[in-house]
């Protein structure tokens, strides 16, 4: 009986951390990830007896975290349980606002600034235990501050490039602020290379795809263009494939339709990692994983925060989180004097949108 419980308690354990690993790439985790993977690690090596890997976060700027690894000999595996092992829930009463961007740096690429191919803002509301996510398209034309207007996906880079207090996700922030009228208390940061190899290591995901898509100019990661093609109907992505389905513009919404699309990506991985088969070759891959973290994310969250909200996230079911897009019914398109197609906002509109998902 104290064997099976002791072999449930751990499968359901790992299986209900690592299920908020995703999250932790495009949502708030980030520590969460790495937290779940050593834990679950200790655990195991505890019973063999094996010393552990300890996860070190560093940063030489107060604002950002990294993740290394050090091998540790010294420190004895801790005894494992529900109360001592995981973090304490966040106990916070306020609601919680973190912006995720995904940046177009490719695989070994170094520049001063990334502009955003992808822009949502996540909400968490630690009272009523619902969460949610606002995707804000990349052509919107707004106001970022000390730059005058301009597309929104420039905000992270103009704040890299020209070293503004805090880099380019504290310009970001402020810029969505304005926009959306609510604080924006933190950012997670991630390149392409985390989220293809995400997917891969959790085996591809499924989703529906709601209408054949064909570019025929779909950018490359050496700049020039391919092929990009997909039929209607439930299919399984790898990374590479997954990436290029949710950055394809070339369908009747454009950005619009995109913005849909990375939410569907990133609620089929949370419903892939529902599988403990997956969850454990996430264990399984830890070193590597946590390479890929360290590489491809930054965040200005504390670890003890993180680790908090990630507890708080594995308690919030899928029915409460509710998504939105701000699309074509939220915007207008125009010209500007220099020949630029964008999007301005329907200031309105969006305040009856994000009285919907904040209050």
């Amino acid at each position: 009986m104290l064997v099976f419980y002791t072999q449930e308690f751990s499968v359901n354990w790992i299986k209900s951390k690592l299920l908020w690993l995703c999250v932790g790439i495009f949502f708030v985790s980030v520590g969460l990830s790495v937290y779940a993977y050593n834990a679950a690690y200790r655990y195991v090596l505890s019973l063999a007896n094996i010393p552990p890997v300890v996860e070190i976060f560093e940063s030489n700027n107060p604002s950002a975290t990294k993740v290394v690894s050090a091998i540790s000999s010294q420190e004895p595996a801790p005894s494992l349980s529900p109360e001592n092992d995981l973090p304490k829930a966040w106990d916070g009463k306020e609601r919680i606002n973190i912006l995720l961007m995904g940046i177009d740096q490719r695989q070994g690429e170094v520049e001063r600034g990334y502009r955003t191919d992808t822009m949502i803002l996540i909400t968490i509301d630690p009272v009523s235990g619902q969460a949610g996510m606002l995707s804000i398209p990349r052509d919107l034309w707004v106001p970022i501050p000390g730059y005058g207007n301009n597309r929104i996906n420039l905000a992270n880079y103009y704040g890299d490039a020209d070293d503004y207090p805090g880099g380019g996700a504290a310009l970001a922030k402020k810029t969505v602020e304005q926009l959306i009228g609510v604080r924006v208390h933190h950012a997670v940061r991630v390149n392409f290379t985390a989220f293809e190899n995400f997917i891969d290591r959790i085996g591809g995901v499924t989703v529906d795809v709601p209408e054949d898509i064909y570019d025929p100019k779909y950018p490359t990661n050496n700049y020039g263009i391919e092929v990009f093609s997909i039929k209607k109907g439930k299919q399984t992505l790898d990374g590479t494939t997954a990436l290029k389905y949710a950055r394809t513009r070339n369908t009747k919404f454009g950005d619009f339709d995109r913005a849909k699309r990375q939410q569907q990506v990133i609620l089929a991985a949370q419903e892939k990692l529902k599988d403990v088969r997956v969850a454990m070759s996430l264990f399984a891959a830890g070193p590597d994983l946590l390479a890929d973290l360290s590489a491809s994310i930054k965040t200005d969250m504390p670890l003890s925060m993180i680790q908090q909200l990630g507890r708080l996230g594995m308690t919030i079911d899928r029915a409460n989180i509710k998504s939105a897009v701000i699309d074509q019914n939220y915007t207008e398109p125009i010209t500007t004097a220099e020949g630029q197609q964008v999007e301005i906002a329907n200031r309105a509109r969006i305040v009856e949108l994000r009285t919907s998902l904040f209050r």
